[in-house]
């Protein structure tokens, strides 16, 4: 049997092979199947310039929890009113908490580099693992590079993407140069190609211009492109961090280029039951879930896997996403509405897969099972909305 592989870590990481301070940072965005990389193209009535991902943006006048998983207090105390300046331009604010939940969970740490979830991404992460990695070792001794790397990770956290990736930027990179210098700290020609060369579609952009100034934009070296193009450290927001942040996120009014926005709440997992009389597996999701933006169409998935976390391979076309065995149902969200599905051990929301698309020896194994949440752009590009961690079921006859 062909497997398709369960699940990747989506990493955007970059390091600077020609300092001891790292390039920029992992823009993580964890998916079950692959790249959160669509975006809705929709009509551009922002002055600003600078790339988001709308579909993972807060809610205006969000406030949102973060903590601290460890670093010094000194090196804590100095990050906060950092990150509290994106606040003085979007509607939303940082309240630095030291017990229970959180939404941004930070690890500082010696050598681990820099990076963060995209925006609301960090909601579907496990509540015990980090959301944020700063590198102590890396800004030690700066207090300008810390407020660099500080306000850029804090900027995906709200949403923001690296500027340097934009499609309309025009930097002709020297590739082969830096396949190899990468090469030194055991990069692919692949990691490369992905983590430093690939662009966002032309939706990605929230404006017209390309603005190298952002705190979102990497840092260009030289003998890194092909003409010459460089660009030192930005150190602060620019002007077009500044106006797009105010689109982003209005003090009053609704924000520019809304689109559809779902928040998954008291997720109260999944009953799987055998079902004789369909002759075959009924799914129950428990979960609100809380519409944003427009409302939109959207495909709620479940695929099968093995144990070793391999998709079971779809042998007639019937039940299968991507040629992994699974099952669907296609659901029209409304705007700005609370929804509840299977709450109060009510079974009003089925799922159903016939016993035959599991293959004889799996039903008496445990399987692994996600279920996602999928919007397909205006640009018939696929974007994971939602991504639930791996879970384990056995099948039982009902």
């Amino acid at each position: 049997m062909t497997k398709s592989i369960l699940s990747a870590l989506l990493l955007c990481s970059i390091s600077f092979y020609a300092s001891a301070q790292h390039k920029g940072c992992s823009t993580k965005e964890r998916s079950m199947e692959a790249k959160l990389d669509a975006h809705r193209e929709s009509s551009d009535s922002t002055k600003s310039r600078g790339l988001a991902d709308n579909y993972f943006l807060w809610d205006q006048g969000t406030v949102i929890k973060v903590k601290f998983l460890s670093g010094s207090k000194e090196l804590q105390n100095k990050i906060k009113p950092i990150a509290k300046e994106w606040e003085k331009y979007a509607n939303v604010k940082f309240n630095f908490v030291t017990s229970g939940d959180a939404d941004i969970r930070v690890f500082i740490g010696n050598g681990n580099g820099h990076d963060s979830y995209i925006g609301t991404v960090c909601k579907s992460i496990d509540s015990r693992d980090e959301t944020m990695n700063l590198d102590s070792a890396d800004v030690a001794g700066s207090d300008a590079f810390l407020k660099t790397v500080v306000l850029h990770e804090f900027g995906h956290a709200i949403g923001l993407l690296h500027e340097h990736s934009s499609p309309i930027s025009g930097i002709k990179w020297d590739k082969e140069n830096m396949y190899k210098e990468y090469a030194k700290i055991g990069w692919t020609k692949e990691d490369v190609d992905f983590q430093v060369f690939s662009v966002y579609k032309k939706s990605y952009t929230n404006g017209t211009k390309y603005d190298n100034k952002s705190i979102m934009h990497y840092p260009i070296n030289p003998g890194e492109t092909l003409d010459g193009y460089t660009i030192d450290w930005n150190m602060q927001l620019s002007a077009g961090d500044v106006e797009l942040i105010k689109a982003l996120y209005p003090m009053k009014g609704k924000r520019k280029n809304e689109v559809t926005r779902i928040n998954i709440l008291n997720f109260n997992g999944i009953r799987l039951e055998g079902n004789e009389v369909k002759m075959g597996i009924s799914l129950f999701p428990a979960f609100d879930l809380k519409t944003g933006g427009i409302g939109g169409r959207v495909k709620m998935v479940f695929k099968f896997y093995d144990q070793e976390g391999y998709g079971f391979e779809d042998e007639d076309g019937t039940y299968e996403e991507n040629g992994v065995v699974a099952c669907l149902r296609t659901v029209l969200l409304p705007a700005n509405k609370t929804i509840r599905y299977n709450q109060n051990n009510k079974k009003d929301f089925e799922f159903f897969l016939p016993i035959d698309q599991i293959p004889y020896e799996a039903l008496s194994q445990n399987m692994i099972v996600t279920f996602k949440i999928v919007y397909e752009t205006s640009e018939k590009e696929l974007k994971n909305l939602y991504s639930s961690q791996p879970m384990q079921f056995s099948y039982k006859k009902k």
